[in-house]
């Protein structure tokens, strides 16, 4: 139905100059990983010896430490358009229910790490006060966009949270993709109460996300 390997897998890129290894293993081998609800690349390396890797991928697993290293460098582009690719097939397919007759994003921010020792350029910082004494602690957070349906929750798209920005303007920028993108994928919006603002409201007010039946 998806023809995942086809249409997905073997169109995102990353960017490595001379690759060795192609870039869809590397993803097929993620997949296993949230397929398994697997805790980590590490947690993942550990099943190495078994005999699912060699039909899965044809050849033997990355390492963790590769994996990590190409996933830093994906085309996050090609990637946005493989899940284009994935929300078209399940809208032919009536897959993509809406509640109570309403087809409803969830808009929502989330921290995917953070350290005390290692930081990258995207990270954000913050002082973190312990007792004796103040500590910078660097994270990133993400504002995903998800499309909430009765059976299935599908992701749309994810943005980073930029140094310097707050998560509002994090999610204006990835609203202003989705709907470029997808523009008839849902009518409604749904988040908490810190994206309760005016200049929020008033931008899904002006692109029609505000009542049913909206364009």
């Amino acid at each position: 139905m998806f023809a995942l390997s086809r249409q997905v897998l073997l169109a995102v890129s990353d960017q490595r100059l001379c690759p060795r290894i192609p870039t869809e293993v590397f993803l097929k081998s993620g997949l296993v990983l949230f397929w398994a609800r697997l805790g980590s690349l590490n947690a993942l390396r550990h099943t190495a010896g078994s005999r699912f890797w060699k039909d899965w991928l044809r050849r033997a697993m990355p390492s963790d430490d590769s994996m990590g290293r190409v996933y830093a460098q994906i085309d996050t582009a090609t990637v946005r358009t493989g899940l284009h690719h994935l929300y078209s097939r399940l809208k032919r397919n009536k897959a993509l229910k809406g509640i109570g007759g309403l087809t409803v994003a969830v808009l929502d921010g989330h921290e995917t790490h953070a350290s005390y020792l290692r930081h990258c350029p995207g990270c954000l910082s913050r002082t973190i006060h312990m007792q004796s004494r103040d500590r910078i602690q660097y994270y990133h957070r993400n504002v995903t966009l998800m499309l909430l349906g009765e059976k299935l929750r599908f992701l749309l798209d994810v943005e980073p949270q930029r140094p310097g920005e707050d998560e509002l303007a994090t999610a204006m920028r990835l609203l202003d993709r989705v709907l470029t993108l997808y523009p008839r994928a849902f009518e409604l919006v749904l988040g908490d109460a810190f994206y309760a603002k005016g200049p929020l409201i008033t931008y899904l007010w002006r692109h029609g996300k505000h009542r049913p039946g909206s364009p």
